[in-house]
């Protein structure tokens, strides 16, 4: 006798990045229940990576609702669903209004063992719908090593950096993370792929070019390497590396990028605007490297388990580090790094200090591995 296929609404993150890391969660909930009714609620820009996907039903943006009445329609808009199945990633009060009988599931907080994101979401897929368990990978298999990262002994009120920067190969566990168990977590439809390849076409690429892509952009500003770093290692990887360079970002990033295009004597390809969330997740799949700062472009990569090189200074690698099997996360060792503010106290020291040459170190050594392994 078939096993019922339940009713499930799964409250996503508000942002692209953190949607991309709750990704896990869609694909082992629509593996356990292939033909349940799945109501995802995400943020508006979180809805770019989900539209059109097959897995789920109904998207609701929940920004639309962001009043308090606004939130009370929406309340009785899933209660009507009669959600078998509900997750809640985001630590609403939904579930107490949907589900108050196992309302202390929703309330359970991860282990504090379990640092990385995706797998603290992982965990809570576990928790609130023991069902799906089966199909869930195991929250416990450890994200990247990062150890004490970025943490210096040092104290006072100067920024005391050390000799170098930290670069972390991020080899061990990764995984298990990154939906190894079950391939990537994210869906891409025909259309994406065929934008890809009419890009493929106008830029002049191969079908097996040896491109690496580079994201320059963050939604903070505080979180990005400067231009002059990523314009002085494409340029080193053009020459040395004999690769293609294929810079990427959102529309808003488009100046940014054309600065860094400026400061380098070699072409390279701009794919600022040119494709969506998902498209860049088409291209990095071709790619044979990304190099990124803490962004959603850095998830995405890990999610198509594509090599990558991520540069981190306020933000904290355990959490949000690349979980691709093979990476390097650079980070400057300071007192104050990661402090995980939006504003920064000195002068960005924790990303004006990381050497272009490190950075380049980093990406040539995957490039070599990826052509051995290849």
């Amino acid at each position: 006798m078939p096993e019922p296929q339940p009713n499930i609404v799964l409250i996503g993150p508000s942002n692209i990045g953190d949607a991309v890391l709750a990704c896990d969660v869609l694909a082992a909930l629509r593996r356990q229940f292939p033909h349940g009714q799945l109501t995802m609620v995400v943020g508006e820009r979180a809805t770019a990576l989900f539209d059109g996907d097959p897995r789920i039903q109904r998207l609701i943006d929940a920004d639309q609702f962001g009043s308090p009445l606004g939130r009370l329609r929406l309340a009785r808009e899933l209660r009507a669903l009669h959600p078998q199945v509900l997750i809640d990633l985001r630590h609403t009060l939904y579930p107490l209004l949907l589900a108050p009988w196992r309302s202390w599931r929703y309330l359970r907080q991860p282990p504090k063992d379990l640092v990385h994101m995706r797998a603290r979401h992982l965990w809570k897929l576990r928790v609130q719908a023991p069902l799906a368990a089966a199909a869930t990978p195991d929250p416990s298999t450890p994200p990247p090593a990062a150890g004490s990262l970025g943490v210096s002994p040092a104290r006072g009120r100067g920024v005391v950096p050390s000799e170098r920067s930290e670069s972390r190969d991020n080899n061990s566990g990764a995984a298990g993370l990154h939906g190894g168990l079950h391939g990537c977590p994210l869906w891409f439809s025909p259309d994406d792929r065929a934008r890809v390849e009419q890009l493929w076409r106008r830029w002049q690429l191969a079908p097996d070019a040896q491109v690496v892509v580079i994201c320059p952009g963050a939604r903070s500003h505080i979180k990005r390497w400067p231009a002059a770093g990523f314009a002085e290692v494409a340029e080193r990887l053009i020459t040395e590396a004999r690769v293609d360079i294929l810079f990427a970002g959102e529309p808003a990033e488009s100046a940014l990028i054309q600065e860094v295009i400026g400061l380098m004597s070699r072409r390279a390809h701009n794919a600022a605007g040119l494709v969506t969330i998902r498209q860049l997740g088409v291209v990095m799949e071709r790619a044979r490297l990304i190099i990124t700062n803490d962004s959603a472009a850095l998830h995405v990569a890990s999610a198509v388990g594509r090599p990558t090189v991520a540069i981190f200074g306020p933000t904290d690698e355990r959490k949000y580090g690349p979980t691709a099997s093979a990476s390097r996360t650079i980070r400057r060792r300071l007192f104050c790094a990661p402090c995980e503010q939006a504003l920064c106290r000195y002068s960005h020291e924790c990303m004006r200090f990381i050497a272009p040459e490190e950075v380049f170190e980093a990406a040539a050594s995957l490039l070599r591995q990826e052509r051995v392994a290849s």
